[in-house]
């Protein structure tokens, strides 16, 4: 039994022209105040500025002059050179389905892009890319280091433009590596600036609370983890978004279960399935979880009709499937399925394994001892009790 992430969808940011234009003048540093690159032009700074406000029009001769101080191109200045490698990149990484050869594709374009980048536009959403890339590749230490870098982009757009967009796509990004690499050295830092800037945005503070939840879970404090959980469930509750609460209340029964509250936990994972029934790879895990809580509290009964109703949508999923019939063996007091799942070779060790160590406890507890035993060799353990098979975390 384990916490389900929480995730955002990546979108691009366009900025006008002029913007563009400032970005470049601020990267090339002092020498370019609209007074000095004005003076570069050969024109009044009141000229520069109405055309940076967007008062006056960029004629094409003057766009060509500005692309000549700025030491760019035009094509650069437009970003036309990276126009068909963006489009590329953003194809493969919008495809469901990626190939290694595809990601390499999509690394090789994301590197070009972001060596050709100018401007902290620019440089932000294609270091923001390349990090989506590593993370796709599972290069989580590499994706997070490159997120950082873009980072610093983000707080600059946001404190200069009140600009959230990328700073709401990097600090997700970095939250989610955080998270999985079990490494937390800057995620107070992280969601400080998440929570100051996204106040009232319900979705990223349901992350930033998902994101302390885990923190306090790898640290060992469950009942921390939990307050959290629900502190991100109340956020996710106000985006009507189904998907995000079933999540969220299938976390927080998790940490209802571990510390014992096994009621709260069914509890929680009833009111879960009616928003994840359109999701059926997150159903098939609400639903194991929930019969797992009903087989501690000894209802079998409701168990029973649980497995029973999902059976169909749960068979495209081999493993949660085996471990429905693992807990549907004991709840119909009938052996034969979890028999079944450990005569079946296309299911992993691991269920398998458990599948055994249930026999082993069923058979004990029947008082046959010789098929008790029989059970304990395949898994070299023995128990005392009819539900240790059910604190197995990989059940």
């Amino acid at each position: 039994m384990s916490t389900i992430e929480q995730t955002i969808n990546p979108t691009k940011g366009k900025i006008p022209l002029t913007r563009r234009i400032a970005e470049l003048m601020q990267e090339k540093g002092d020498g370019f105040t609209i007074r000095g690159f004005a003076t570069r032009l050969g024109i009044s700074r009141e000229y520069l500025r109405l055309m940076l406000s967007g008062e006056r029009n960029l004629s094409p001769a003057m766009l060509e002059k500005i692309a000549q101080g700025l030491g760019v191109s035009l094509e650069r200045l437009h970003q036309l050179d990276t126009a068909k490698s963006q489009m590329e990149l953003s194809k493969l990484l919008d495809r469901h389905r990626r190939t290694k050869v595809m990601l390499m594709q999509a690394l090789d374009l994301a590197t070009v892009i972001v060596k050709l980048a100018r401007g902290a536009t620019e440089r932000g959403f294609a270091l923001n890319n390349l990090g989506r890339v590593q993370f796709l590749q599972a290069k989580y230490d590499e994706a997070h280091g490159t997120w950082s870098r873009a980072l610093v982009y983000a707080q600059q757009l946001h404190a200069q433009f009140d600009e959230k967009h990328l700073l709401h796509l990097v600090t997700a990004n970095l939250m989610l590596t955080s998270t999985i690499r079990k490494e937390y050295s800057n995620i107070e830092e992280i969601l400080q600036v998440v929570e100051q800037a996204f106040p009232d945005n319900s979705q990223v503070m349901g992350i930033s609370f998902y994101t302390r939840m885990k923190m306090q879970e790898d640290r060992g404090d469950m009942k921390q983890a939990k307050e959290h959980a629900y502190r991100s469930l109340e956020f996710f509750e106000q985006t009507n978004n189904g998907n995000h609460i079933g999540k969220a209340l299938y976390n927080a029964a998790y940490y209802e279960y571990i510390l014992g509250n096994y009621e709260k936990s069914a509890k929680l994972l009833s009111s879960a399935l009616k928003h994840v029934l359109p999701y059926e790879d997150v159903l098939v895990q609400v639903v194991k979880n929930y019969v797992k809580s009903l087989m501690k509290l000894r209802d079998y009964d409701t168990a029973i009709q649980v497995v029973e109703e999902y059976t169909e949508v749960v068979k495209e999923y081999p493993e949660y499937a085996a471990k429905l019939k693992i807990m549907y063996s004991v709840a119909v007091d009938d052996p034969s399925y979890a028999e079944s799942v450990i005569n079946d070779a296309t299911l992993s060790a691991s269920v398998r394994y458990i599948a055994s160590k249930c026999l082993t406890e069923y058979y004990y507890l029947k008082g046959d001892a010789v098929t008790a035993m029989r059970y304990y060799e395949k898994v070299r353990i023995y128990s005392s009790t009819k539900s240790e098979y059910l604190d197995e975390e990989e059940l």
